[in-house]
């Protein structure tokens, strides 16, 4: 039998991220790192800095190739010209993680319509593009994976006074996404899946800071109602995104994997 702990390397092979400086994906990518992965990194021009304090240590660090690319991933035009990019200076790509994603913490009441649009464009409409364009590489190779970083809101709805209602039905536009593209790349020995972050330190789903904005009470009900009684970290994230993208999960599509901590159970 092949040595279990090579399947969860990911030597050699190509992985995008999107979104590749923000909190959760910055650690994503280092994971691919130390797995022996090289990364391809897009993220938002106001955000280069960042990625070349990144790209400097990763490469420096685990001795893999890290690039970098400028694009807005909800911009079809940028998701296309990035992803040829991509290509022409790896020759392939194996895998991707779309992690580029914006909240708004904010009532039905206070939404306008351009809110809403713009979670549905990046959070939804991003996602689609990178699977499109990024996944058509790997459609012609016959082999890839693709990781869409949805969350636990996209199947339940959090408690007021924690109203997210834009950024709950993006995220469950993910997830009907990752199994619809599952279905079409299946053939194609691609697979697509998501993982769903329930409450964390930091990020998107970071309670405490909405404490500053509205109730208190967010951060003790939120406790409550997960059975472990406290909010999650990257590193209890990154070995499921690292399963995903390796050969350990290679008869593993269209299915969504959960960390939030046992908050569905009840």
């Amino acid at each position: 039998m092949e040595n279990v702990m090579d399947l969860f390397r990911l030597n050699q092979k190509v992985i995008v991220a999107t979104g590749a400086s923000g909190y959760l994906c910055s650690h994503f990518v280092e994971a691919i790192g130390q797995a022996g992965g090289n990364v391809a990194m897009i993220d938002i021009p106001a955000n280069e800095e960042k990625l070349k304090e990144l790209q400097a240590r990763l490469q420096k660090e685990y001795s893999v190739t890290v690039k970098y690319y400028l694009a807005d991933n909800s911009k079809e035009e940028d998701i296309k010209r990035v992803s040829e990019q991509v290509f022409n200076d790896f020759k392939r790509i194996d895998g991707l993680i779309n992690a580029a994603g914006v909240n708004q913490h904010s009532s039905i009441k206070d939404y306008t319509g351009k809110d809403y649009e713009r979670l549905m464009n990046i959070n939804v409409v991003g996602t689609f593009l990178c699977c499109k364009y990024f996944g058509k590489y790997m459609v012609d190779q016959k082999q890839g994976s693709i990781v869409n970083i949805a969350s636990f809101t996209g199947t339940i709805v959090n408690k007021p006074p924690f109203n997210m209602s834009g950024y709950c039905t993006s995220k469950a536009g993910v997830l009907h996404l990752t199994r619809s593209v599952a279905s079409e790349y299946g053939e194609y020995n691609v697979r697509v899946n998501s993982v769903s972050p329930g409450f964390l330190e930091k990020g998107m789903s970071n309670v405490k800071n909405f404490i500053k904005l509205n109730d208190p009470r967010v951060f003790e009900n939120s406790m409550n109602n997960t059975p472990m009684h406290r909010v999650g970290k990257p590193s209890e994230l990154i070995g499921a995104v690292i399963y995903l993208l390796s050969d350990a999960s290679t008869y593993t599509t269209g299915i969504d994997i959960v960390i939030d901590g046992g908050y569905h159970v009840w």
